[in-house]
């Protein structure tokens, strides 16, 4: 979590585009390009709105993310069934040994330890554990956030301010992206660069 505001962020990127009154681009405008810079950001480099929380497991192999997770990076380890207890670290697992070792993996005995986990970036918002849960114990899994949008100045980012340059650079590409019939675009291009 940032802790630059958006209403700074539109400030620095008025003064870059020579707009400090906010004439050719509303401030309301440019807290929608940081808006879609975050995600785009998050997007690209999904470690840079990274989460690590401990999960409840549901019964079953397969485990949804949180709902404000679009990627899983990593399943850490077994948090005991009131998720304050650390235990077991999990592994990754691909599908193919898992299922060479155990084809009826998903219909094994349900357990309350994970020993392994695999995922399909097809299905990004998912992931399966072997054993499956029994749906009385929780895991601790780190996986990209989609960052919540902002909705006043004086809220701050949801990234790292080292990103600040980044959303900066999207903002202004985005501004001038607009102004294309008059060069703009070539301009804005050079943010992107």
């Amino acid at each position: 979590m940032g802790t630059i505001t958006a209403g700074a962020m539109i400030d620095r990127a008025a003064q870059l585009l020579y707009d400090q009154t906010n004439i050719k681009w509303s401030r309301t405008e440019l807290l929608e390009h940081l808006n879609s810079g975050q995600r785009v950001i998050t997007l690209t480099s999904p470690t840079s709105n990274n989460t690590v929380a401990v999960m409840q497991l549901v019964i079953g192999a397969r485990q949804s993310l949180p709902s404000d997770g679009w990627l899983l990076l990593d399943v850490i380890r077994n948090m005991g069934t009131d998720g304050l207890t650390p235990g077991r670290s999990v592994r990754v697992i691909s599908r193919k040994l898992l299922e060479a070792f155990d084809p009826d993996w998903q219909t094994s005995t349900k357990k309350a330890v994970v020993q392994s986990y695999w995922f399909d970036l097809q299905d990004q918002t998912a992931f399966f554990v072997y054993p499956p849960a029994d749906g009385t114990s929780r895991i601790e899994i780190n996986y990209s956030a989609t960052p919540p949008s902002l909705t006043s100045e004086a809220q701050t980012i949801s990234l790292r301010d080292v990103m600040d340059s980044a959303l900066l650079n999207w903002m202004c590409f985005r501004a001038l992206s607009k102004t294309a019939e008059f060069g703009g675009a070539e301009l804005g291009a050079a943010y992107l660069g």
